[in-house]
């Protein structure tokens, strides 16, 4: 069974990955296309974070992509 999700978007892949809707997958390229240029640095698709409060773990962020501008 295929499940349709919540917000209409479309899975989209580029560069042989999968991307959650189409929007991502664009802003990806765009991004990659940057970073070729040199106008951006260091594209890391999805880093997650650990989300810790007083020493107790929450539980984690995880970004769509990451870059250094």
């Amino acid at each position: 069974m295929v499940r349709k999700n919540k917000y209409g978007a479309t899975k989209t892949e580029v560069d042989g990955i999968i991307f959650h809707s189409k929007k991502e997958a664009k802003r990806y390229s765009d991004l990659k296309l940057l970073e070729k240029a040199g106008r951006i640095g260091d594209l890391i698709l999805q880093p997650a974070f650990q989300l810790v409060v007083n020493d107790v773990k929450l539980g984690k962020y995880i970004l769509d992509l990451m870059y250094r501008d």
